[in-house]
């Protein structure tokens, strides 16, 4: 039965990605050889940097929801194309920083910037991104759409210093926990969605309907990257499977361990925290306790409840086939394995 489960959800993720291809591929294709014109410079480092990131196969989920939103929304023009390589810029410089402050050595299943060109070069890469980002924005005149930028880069910085700062803090709270999330991950989420409505100069209510959007789905789909952390492996997830707690990250299901589980599940965390013990073994038996005592099926209980309140969002939208897959698209995130 679980087997045929899998199967039925592989199909349906197939069927998404095939339904994004065939309203948006064409406009992620410009993404693509749009960030490959962006990134090209005189200056070897930059270059051989630049093509690197270029060819990351990320999903540009960032990118693809702001199309669906420009979609939904019928507009027309071509600045979502400029605006989606912005974000995409402003994403993939916090994935420089992120790996270069955590040390991380993998990203996406390839070697990390920092672990190839080292942190010197990496963090100014990093940099060198954020300013293409602005550059990028500014060239498009101003509008709505800079200081939103500008304020969703700040809360991303701000989500990571604040998840910085409360690193290996068994005391986090499940709402200090979201709040993080929601500045680190969620707000760009938000911001993608929201721009083709202020390009089309919508009405307040589906500005608010799709900025609601993004950000219920950004905050789903971050409890399911921190659930992945003790499901997958390696090769799906595309870097080492218990990373994040390596890190310092006191994610969902260690909360819920935390707060629910016995006496026993307590102490082994504390001790697992308490002595940095991120061996393979330890890991492994810490992800044991966590999925016996169904801390990841209610993290990811949480993300299906705030899936819910995103597809909610699109209730004030006429049928189309952006609000088919928008409605779809929470399914994508809580069912995916990487």
């Amino acid at each position: 039965m679980e087997k045929l489960q899998t199967l039925k959800d592989n199909r349906d993720l197939l069927v998404i990605q095939h339904e994004i291809q065939e309203l948006v591929g064409d406009k992620l294709l410009k993404v693509d050889k749009l960030m490959a014109e962006k990134l090209k410079s005189p200056y070897i480092p930059i270059a051989e940097m630049g093509i690197y990131l270029a060819s990351s196969p990320g999903k540009r989920l960032r990118p693809t929801l702001l199309f669906l939103s420009s979609s939904i929304v019928d507009y027309r023009g071509t600045t979502d194309i400029d605006y989606a390589v912005t974000v995409e810029f402003v994403h993939t410089a916090t994935l420089v920083h992120d790996d270069i402050v955590d040390q991380a050595i993998l990203r996406r299943g390839r070697a990390s910037l920092n672990l190839k060109w080292g942190s010197q070069l990496a963090v100014l890469m990093g940099d060198y991104l954020y300013i293409s980002a602005v550059q990028m924005a500014v060239n498009l005149g101003w509008n709505e759409i800079q200081p939103l930028i500008a304020e969703t880069s700040r809360n991303l910085i701000e989500g990571e210093l604040l998840q910085s700062h409360r690193g290996y803090d068994l005391h986090i709270s499940e709402d200090e926990y979201l709040e993080i999330i929601k500045l680190k991950t969620a707000k760009l989420f938000s911001t993608c969605t929201v721009i083709p409505p202020i390009l089309q100069n919508c009405s307040s209510e589906i500005r608010n309907a799709l900025f609601n959007y993004g950000l219920f789905i950004g905050i789903a789909f971050q409890i399911v990257d921190d659930c992945l952390d003790f499901l997958s492996d390696e090769r799906t997830l595309g870097k080492p499977v218990g990373q994040d707690l390596k890190e310092g990250k006191i994610t969902l299901p260690l909360i819920y361990l935390r707060d629910s589980g016995n006496i026993h599940d307590r102490e082994f965390l504390e001790a697992v925290i308490a002595g940095r013990r991120f061996d393979t073994e330890t890991l492994e038996e810490l992800s044991e306790r966590i999925l016996s005592g169904g801390f990841v099926e209610a993290s990811l209980l949480k993300a299906k409840e705030l899936a819910e309140k995103a597809r909610r969002e699109l209730s004030i939208f006429k049928d189309s086939k952006a609000k088919e897959i928008l409605l779809k698209l929470p399914d994508y995130i809580l069912k995916r394995s990487s």
